[in-house]
């Protein structure tokens, strides 16, 4: 490396800071609740420095002053509000993550950034042979810093976090049509809003632009008032030209801060990876890490620390602590001797079976099981089952059990879980991806003995992580036990019936096809239904319908829409109809027939580790959706049968989240409510609208049930009035009086929010956690959001463990009651099981016993039981 350099990056720290800040949302934050979206923007933007130029010799400046401009005018920068707080809590580790990158920080008391920056470009120009400086800013004044020689080039950030462009002073000409040195002059007639840059009023940057271009600067616009076109023009220019001469001399940077540094003999220093790992590790910057270990590199083999992790699934990954352990090729004999009791670390790999083929495991599998004292078995095995069965009840560490292959009949830790607890906010949690961010990694070369040896250590780290926050007992009386009992319904699936499912298919199809030639009668014209753009063409502008929100790619024909101008055209209620058959027909009745096995019984996968409330959902196909409100939904549950001689048996909590809430506010009228068995949205219509019980219309009952939920999902007063389709102003006294009549629930909701304000998260009942960054965010907006997440978060969190509780409950009474009936689906508050004919009533009693049993508290949980052939029936 050259001792002197050639280039040098000149950044303006506060300009990068605040950028990042507001162009990212405040929610953003860490596991734990830290908020880091300026550390995000920022880091962001130093990586891709990186990833571009390579390591450059670098210096951070720092605002530390005015420059004197304060005394020039009090006004300036007087608009602007002290730092914000989420800011404040940021702006430390901004430093912090400077010097990780080997750069250096600086500021020189009683001067701006951009001044300090302009005395260091002067001098690194003026150094024989000159350095040339690319100065990072978001401020578009630095622009006059540009020199013709170009040694002083300008990367200006955009409205993106990473956004760029690099000027010279071409670029400015071609952006402003004038010359960097006549900025200040140009800045002088416009003013400059955000630092309080007077100006002159009337005046922006095509007037002013075009008046320097006609009279070459401010001095010469000043003189030749006369000759400028525009009465008003002239009377501004004419009394504001001290203004404008003032303007001018506050957008002039200086360039003579006495500054303690030698720009020709700054280094480019090397990162320091160990301690940029950690930072980024620490602040969660997953997508920032990824694109720094890439651009980094293969480590120096002189630094043994920053080694090459190898074995991973998903690739190589750079670590810093290298996992080792001793290696012993091993039989499936060996694992069943190993010590009784012993915890092992479990890892199986198989080969991709080939595209088309149906998947079967060779004698190329391999298992790699870590037994904690520092060594690791690895050896081949024919299927995970093999393996499992081997290791008999020893506790079995793994991540994602129930992807593995038979759920360990001793699971103790699974590391996907454990993951998920820590970050429910989380989009995903590949192994690989947790294991870079602890920053562990190993050189053993067997994939499946690399990987048990690294879920070993994930596990540790993970097991400290949830002791520390209160989550062990969720982990292990509620989530492990869990796996089992939904890879058990997952193999059991639910019988469809095909041919029922094809004739509701050819019928619908037949009505689609109907419905759009009628749209398109109606319409005059043929087109794409489906095609947002078209329909919005035939309805707006063909049809002259009202239109209502306009979208990004013009105005919205979104379902809202529809429903508010259902009564202009006798098109919309075909297009409604044809919406919903279609939408049902390419989800379940085009796609179901292939998701059947041999025995015609689909098995849908379920997400245990998806939802921050904590609710499981499913996939392929998502159960969680088959509609039931509409006819043909009906129809469809229809055709999920039990298997000949069986029902099914549909158990549902009754109003459980209402229940909760009772419970949780202690709400003493809500909870006799239930506690007396009426039905809780007639008594609370009957409350709030204060009409005896007979009195009530259904529309009163309706508004009271959806007050009721909407109180639970927190929905506004906006929300309400545009469900319901009434004043904005009579929701919010529906609300009003709700919470009137039930003070203690007022009373949890605003103490819910200020407690979460207080801790950053919020705790179910049970103990499940969620960061709620929103609530500390300055948008009012964001932060209602947040309250509202808050107080659902409570609610719903809590019936969502009560019913994991609830499944491993029934679960385990159903293995030990000798019958032969099983637990086959769930879906938000129902279970569903199918069992002999002659086991119905059993199967019921046992459904009520398992799924009240978790809840100890006042009201009690209620339960609805039905029991039919098909799923439908059995509702």
């Amino acid at each position: 490396m050259a001792d002197r350099p050639d280039e040098l990056f000149l950044i303006d720290g506060n300009s990068l800071a605040y950028r990042a800040f507001f162009a990212l949302p405040e929610s953003i934050a860490t596991s734990t609740g830290q908020p880091t979206n300026a550390i995000f923007g920022f880091a962001s933007m130093l990586v891709k420095l990186l990833t571009e130029y390579g390591v450059k010799p670098t210096i951070v400046v720092w605002d530390a002053g005015s420059s004197g401009r304060k005394e020039l005018s009090a006004d300036y920068k007087a608009q602007r509000t002290s730092r914000p707080d989420l800011l404040k809590e940021q702006w430390p580790h901004l430093l912090e993550i400077v010097e990780a990158f080997g750069y250096r920080n600086t500021h020189v008391d009683g001067y701006e950034a951009d001044d300090v920056i302009a005395s260091i470009a002067q001098r690194a120009r003026e150094a024989d042979p000159p350095v040339r400086s690319v100065v990072v800013t978001g401020d578009r004044d630095a622009f006059q810093i540009i020199d013709d020689d170009g040694m002083v080039a300008i990367m200006a950030t955009g409205r993106g976090i990473t956004d760029t462009k690099l000027y010279d002073r071409q670029a400015v000409i071609d952006r402003y049509g004038l010359a960097p040195e006549l900025i200040p002059d140009f800045y002088g007639l416009k003013g400059d809003t955000s630092d309080n840059i007077p100006g002159v009023p009337g005046i922006g940057d095509k007037t002013g632009a075009t008046l320097l271009q006609q009279f070459g600067d401010l001095e010469g616009v000043l003189a030749n008032v006369e000759n400028i076109s525009g009465a008003k023009r002239k009377e501004n220019l004419t009394n504001h030209a001290d203004d404008a001469r003032l303007s001018k001399q506050l957008a002039t940077i200086q360039r003579d801060v006495p500054v303690d540094i030698d720009p020709t003999h700054e280094a480019a220093r090397e990162p320091d990876r160990s301690k940029l790992r950690e930072v980024f590790r620490r602040f969660e910057l997953r997508a920032p890490l990824s694109r720094l270990e890439e651009a980094l590199g293969v480590p120096d083999p002189a630094h043994p620390g920053d080694g090459i992790g190898e074995g991973i699934p998903g690739g190589t990954l750079t670590g810093d602590v290298q996992l080792t352990a001793r290696v012993r090729e091993a039989t499936i004999a060996d694992l069943r001797v190993l010590p009784p009791g012993q915890e092992v670390a479990l890892a199986v790999t198989v080969p991709e079976a080939p595209e088309g083929e149906l998947f079967a495991i060779d004698a190329e599998a391999r298992f790699g099981v870590s037994v904690g004292d520092g060594g690791v078995l690895t050896g081949p095995c024919a299927d995970a089952a093999e393996v499992i069965a081997a290791l008999g009840d020893r506790p079995v560490v793994v991540h994602d059990a129930k992807a593995v292959g038979p759920v360990p009949p001793n699971l103790a830790h699974d590391t996907l879980l454990g993951a998920y607890l820590l970050e429910p906010a989380r989009r995903g949690y590949p192994f690989a991806e947790l294991c870079e961010e602890r920053g562990l990694a190993t050189k053993i070369e067997d994939p499946a003995a690399a990987t048990s040896l690294l879920t070993s250590a994930l596990a540790a780290w993970q097991r400290e992580q949830l002791t520390e926050r209160g989550l062990e007992s969720l982990l292990h009386d509620v989530e492990l036990p869990l796996v089992g009992v939904l890879a058990s319904m997952e193999a059991a699936g639910m019988r469809l019936d095909k041919a029922r499912l094809a004739l509701i298919k050819g019928r619908v199809d037949e009505e689609i096809g109907q419905l759009e030639r009628d749209v398109w009668e109606l319409a005059g014209e043929e087109f794409v239904l489906g095609s947002p753009q078209q329909l919005g063409h035939v309805l707006f502008e063909k049809l002259g319908l009202s239109r209502k929100r306009r979208g990004k790619t013009g105005f919205s024909t979104d379902a809202r829409v529809l429903q508010a101008i259902r009564e202009e055209h006798p098109v919309i209620p075909k297009i409604e109809r044809w919406r919903e058959l279609n939408q049902l027909s390419k989800t379940y009745l085009d796609v179901l027939p292939h998701l059947t096995d041999a025995e015609d019984r689909i098995h849908t996968t379920f997400l245990q580790a998806v939802a921050q409330t904590g609710r499981l959902s499913s996939t392929n196909p998502n159960m969680q959706n088959v509609p039931v409100r509409t006819e043909l939904g009906r129809e469809i549950r229809g055709c999920f049968r039990a298997a000949d001689g069986h029902v099914l048996v549909s158990a549902d909590y009754s109003q459980v989240e209402l229940r909760i809430l009772a419970h949780v506010a202690d709400e003493p009228v809500l909870k006799e409510i239930f506690i007396r068995g009426d039905d809780v949205h007639t008594a609370t219509a009957s409350t709030v609208f204060q009409k005896p019980a007979d009195q009530l219309t259904p529309m009163d009952r309706s508004k009271a049930k959806m007050i009721n939920y909407g109180i639970v999902y927190g929905l506004s007063d906006f929300g309400l009035a545009d469900r319901l389709n009434i004043p904005r102003e009579e929701a919010k006294a529906f609300i009003d009086t709700y919470l009137e009549r039930f003070p203690k629930v007022a009373q949890f909701m605003a103490d819910t929010i200020a407690q979460a304000k207080e801790d950053g998260h919020v705790t179910t009942l049970y103990g499940r956690r969620r960061q709620i960054p929103e609530l500390r965010a300055r948008n009012y907006q964001v932060r209602t959001l947040g309250e509202r997440l808050a107080v659902n978060t409570v609610i719903q969190g809590t019936a969502a463990d009560v019913m994991k509780l609830a499944m491993i409950e029934a679960f385990r009474a159903l293995a030990a009651s000798g019958l032969a009936a099983r637990m086959i689906l769930t879906v938000h508050d129902e279970l569903v099981f199918e069992a002999p004919e002659s086991e119905a009533d059993a199967v019921a009693a046992l459904a009520v016993e398992t799924m009240t049993k978790p809840w100890p508290y006042e009201p009690p949980l209620a339960v609805d039981v039905g029991y039919g052939v098909s799923w439908m029936d059995a509702k």
